[in-house]
């Protein structure tokens, strides 16, 4: 063993610059949680003299050295090797041992731990430490603690006795007191044995063992319980467990316990390889206690695709639940508590050149007392298209679908369909336009107990589009801002003959919703069980804002459709109700992003026959950055299930402070004059610990009614709840914040952009 000794001059002259180095340095562990170090317990690697590897450098005021065996040093006693640094009053280096010991007192650094306490023992040969009744603090986990004794190895510390936070201060928000914590610094994470959990001193949690990470890393172990209230459930407790399986795989276990229903289990696993991904979640309560019958609740939700081949993929969704009103009970991540039906399919799709082919079999189930719809079992469709000349185009589409009702086994139908189509197309700068041809050709085999459905009904129909639009442009000055201003007139004059079509049930068509585009959709219904007579012109105009670097700032929309011959076309028979827009309807929307922080969008729909607005829907947002947004709609509908609609609501999320976040939503129904939907969260944030506590109010869509054995009078009933979750820093990560409280609520966050029509 080498060893070096500089001389007490050459060390009073050294040790001098590097305190004052060390008082006026600030070491920064974390943004806002920083346990910074005084000058009293660090050593500066930096400003000290460094080493050679393998040798032991010493400083101190004086030193006696008994030939090659003990040596002895006091006074300011510095100890260099291999990047570790020991300050002390007294040290001992017996060289025939291989150890090194040091009391009165020591400071240990190694660069990522810092150590102070009263002894310390060194094993150079094994290169393990004691050090006893010592404070340490980890550099790069920003954590620090005691321990009445602390072991370090290579890559590994062992503490007993000890205590364990990320908190600053003599009394900090949290700790964990264990007999034992052992850190492996080359996995990130900690393992604690008889460990208890204290908040502001106070013991709340004890755990035989317990592990947690030292980073951003995924770790298995216990996530952030959450405690809730609602008038529904009664008091409710969620304990994740989560489990790191491999790399590209992990699962969640989450029993929650609700006082007024019972225990109810959630899993959740995912996966991610090479060509692959998915998950699948199961949530399921034995017995809710609330009910009188169908007492088991339960929603299993599996998601997968998968790139098979090149040309060949697959995907998976499908949602189950046990009864109508489990998303109103409990919610998903899957669906809304609004939501009026579940979708499910799976599928496989084939694309190569100029072929298309799908295989695919596709579920509803609505939710509440509704007809009861046709399951897609399966559809196989194989589409063609060609575009070898120049501005002409072909293509042929062929389906063939079985349809079975869900709930009445004797009926369904096969359809069969051909459709082929020539198209052409002409492109210039300035003008463009399209004509297309196509034949539409359809045969079913029905069964079912209505007598007006037909067994086979075979109906073939012609179909002409044509569409031509103009775009101008020209730059434009306003504020001193140059603009480039785009107007785009449209005209397109659409034809498909009449044919009564009543004899044909309905399998998986509906009316589609129009806005300023879907005027120039040459279809008013999706699916093929209706084919809508039309004979007229669709009109409209576009004019747009773009600023230098071609920024949209600006857009708005005009239309209408002008029928010559009304259409007869009926989505059901004997309703009297025509299902396509008629001459007086306008249909117009407004994008308008004002300036970097406020947006606008309004879209209506208005008679101007009955002078009375069809749908319309408005909202207006100041968003001043990713964590602060205020929003206010406002929409309407009529004839919505022979009811008509209008409601207003706001939604806001803001960080008053480098600590307080709070978010809200409000819907109120103007047509009913009642409070829909509300929620309010309020998050005080520390370095260390965070406290999120919301409440809510939301209308009870109670679907069986006879299930929990209170039939009401019919008046509006309203759930209420709060939840409280407490956040530590440190011991896991929580990503989610104040606004996704609002888009798991019952009107979800929209941007202004993104409103679905």
């Amino acid at each position: 063993m080498l060893l070096r000794f500089i001389t007490p001059l050459m060390l009073l002259s050294f040790t001098g610059n590097a305190l004052a180095v060390l008082q006026n340095q600030d070491v920064q562990y974390g943004k806002t949680c920083a346990v910074t170090p005084s000058s009293k317990d660090v050593i500066d690697p930096v400003q000290l003299q460094q080493t050679d590897a393998g040798t032991i450098g010493v400083e101190s005021r004086s030193a006696e050295i008994l030939s090659d065996e003990k040596a002895y040093f006091t006074g300011n006693v510095i100890i260099q090797r291999n990047g570790q640094w020991l300050s002390t009053a007294k040290a001992t280096i017996d060289q025939q041992r291989g150890e090194i010991i040091a009391s009165n007192g020591i400071i240990f650094n190694d660069g990522e731990l810092t150590v102070t306490g009263d002894s310390l023992y060194l094993d150079l040969e094994q290169d393990a430490a004691e050090l006893y009744n010592s404070n340490y603090r980890l550099r790069n986990y920003n954590a620090r603690g005691h321990a009445q004794l602390l072991l370090l190895s290579r890559q590994k510390m062992l503490l007993k006795d000890s205590s364990f936070t990320t908190c600053p201060g003599d009394s900090p928000a949290w700790q964990l007191r264990a007999e034992r914590i052992e850190i492996n610094e080359t996995s990130d994470y900690g393992e604690a044995w008889h460990a208890r959990f204290e908040l502001f001193d106070v013991p709340v949690l004890y755990l035989p063992y317990f592990n947690f990470p030292l980073s951003d890393d995924r770790k298995t172990g216990l996530l952030f319980p959450t405690f809730d209230s609602s008038s529904n459930s009664g008091f409710e407790v969620e304990v994740p467990y989560y489990f790191n399986i491999a790399p590209n795989m992990d699962a969640t276990i989450s029993p929650i316990y609700m006082s007024e229903r019972g225990t109810m289990l959630q899993g959740e696993y995912r996966y991610l390889f090479q060509q692959s991904g998915g998950q699948v979640n199961i949530s399921y309560l034995n017995s809710d206690d609330t009910r009188t019958d169908e007492k088991k609740r339960y929603l299993w939700h599996v998601q997968h695709s998968a790139q098979l081949t090149r040309d060949l993929s697959f995907y998976l969704n499908a949602t189950e639940i046990s009864d109508d009103n489990y998303l109103n009970d409990f919610g998903s991540d899957f669906a809304g508590r609004a939501d009026t039906h579940l979708y499910r399919v799976a599928q496989l799709d084939y694309a190569h050149k100029n072929w298309a082919a799908q295989l695919r079999t596709e579920d509803y189930e609505l939710i509440g007392d509704y007809r009861s719809p046709f399951r897609t079992l399966p559809q196989l469709s194989v589409d063609y298209s060609s575009n070898d000349f120049e501005g002409f185009s072909a293509s042929l589409y062929n389906e063939l679908t079985h349809f079975e009702n869900q709930n009445q086994s004797q009926e369904y139908a096969t359809r069969a369909h051909i459709e082929p189509s020539i198209q052409y197309r002409y492109e210039k700068p300035a003008f463009d336009a399209e004509a297309e041809l196509s034949y539409l050709y359809t045969h079913y085999w029905q069964e079912s107990p209505d007598s007006a459905i037909k067994e086979e009904v075979t109906r073939a129909l012609p179909r002409a589009r044509i569409r031509a639009r103009l775009h101008m442009e020209r730059p434009v000055e306003i504020n001193d801002t140059q603009y480039r201003q785009t107007l785009s007139p449209q005209i397109q004059y659409l034809y498909v003959p009449y044919e009564n079509q009543q004899n044909i049930g309905i399998y998986d068509t509906s009316l589609l919703q129009d806005d300023y585009h879907g005027l120039f959709r040459s279809r008013r219904f999706s699916g093929l069980d209706r084919i809508a007579e039309a004979n007229q012109v669709t009109y409209g105009v576009s004019s747009s804002f773009f600023t230098q670097n071609e920024r949209e700032v600006f857009r708005a929309s005009i239309g209408q459709i002008y029928n010559i011959n009304n259409s007869r076309t009926e989505l059901f028979a004997g309703n009297g109700e025509i299902e396509t827009s008629s001459n007086s309807e306008w249909v117009a929307d407004i994008n308008w992003a004002v300036d970097k922080n406020w947006s606008l969008r309004s879209s209506i729909q208005y008679d101007t026959e009955l002078n009375t607005t069809r749908k319309s829907q408005t909202a207006i947002e100041f968003r001043k950055d990713e964590s602060n947004l205020v929003q206010v709609s406002h929409r309407t509908a009529t004839n919505i299930l022979n009811n008509d609609i209008e409601q207003v609501g706001t939604q806001t999320v803001w960080v008053a402070s480098s600590r307080w976040q709070v978010a809200a939503n409000v819907f109120y129904d103007l047509t009913h004059d009642r409070l829909n939907d509300a929620m309010v969260g309020v998050q005080y944030s520390s370095c260390c610990w965070a406290l999120r506590v919301s409440a809510y109010r939301r209308i009870n869509r109670d679907l069986e009614p006879a299930v929990r054995g209170n039939q009401t009078n019919g008046d509006t009933q309203f759930d209420n709840g709060i939840s409280i979750q407490f956040i530590i820093s440190g011991l896991a990560s929580d990503n989610s914040g104040l606004i996704n409280m609002l888009e798991k609520s019952t009107y979800g966050y929209r941007r202004p952009f993104y409103l679905s029509n």
